[in-house]
């Protein structure tokens, strides 16, 4: 009897002493966090940041929560507080990047220039957006997140983004008094800039080899406007 007796005390002083152990380690967590500043919702935007950095150089396979943790200066679970799942980090990315495009382009519909001029606009806004952010252009338009819908606002931001394309598309069809709709349209005249900005992407970081194809490159990226007028040039005459 005074074994069991000692056994259920020993038992009881180990669950005690790892019990303290972890609210010591959440005590030191959660001071580490306050040093590093991220207690009152900093820590969002510097993961994100990290995680730009990371897939730029290594892709999103070796993207791990837990080294962002690390190189954050916080606790390893401190980043699913925010983001449970690396793929909701993505969704992130992918929804800050709709949001500033839309900005952009929204800003482009506004000018107060003729249609084809903000038309034409509105595409080089494109390119120039995904040469200037090629992390989130990827996650915005690949394949990596797969179906929007899981992620509402993400769904919300890309769908409020191609109603800026929608609405300048309205505005030249109107202008000219095409017989297109606007889904017809949009999908003709987003093959074109999607196509444009991939290459670029895609290209553009290899030594120029003198090629006729990188010499073609070289050119649209010289002077984007021109190279947009020229796509859009029966469309412009018309």
């Amino acid at each position: 009897m005074t074994r069991e007796m000692d056994v259920r005390k020993r038992t009881r002083q180990t669950e005690f002493a790892q019990m303290s152990m972890n609210a010591d380690n959440e005590r030191m967590n959660a001071t580490a966090e306050n040093r590093s500043g991220y207690h009152h919702g900093g820590l969002p935007e510097r993961l994100m940041a990290l995680a730009t950095e990371h897939i730029a150089a290594y892709g999103t396979e070796k993207l791990s929560l837990r080294a962002l943790a690390r190189e954050a200066g916080v606790s390893a679970t401190a980043p699913y507080r925010h983001f449970p799942t690396k793929r909701c980090l993505l969704a992130a990315l992918a929804t800050q990047g709709f949001e500033q495009l839309g900005e952009r382009m929204h800003d482009v519909v506004e000018l107060d220039l003729d249609v084809d001029d903000r038309f034409v606009a509105l595409g080089v806004t494109y390119i120039e957006f995904a040469l200037e952010n090629p992390v989130a252009y990827q996650l915005m338009f690949g394949s990596i997140i797969g179906d929007f819908s899981e992620y509402d606002m993400l769904h919300k931001a890309a769908s409020a983004t191609y109603a800026e394309v929608q609405r300048m598309l309205q505005l030249v069809i109107d202008a000219k008094a095409l017989d297109v709709g606007v889904k017809e349209l949009g999908g003709v005249v987003w093959a074109g800039v999607h196509g444009m900005a991939s290459l670029l992407l895609t290209k553009m970081d290899k030594p120029n080899s003198g090629s006729a194809p990188m010499e073609s490159l070289a050119a649209i990226h010289a002077d984007r406007t021109a190279a947009v007028r020229l796509m859009y040039a029966n469309l412009l005459g018309s």
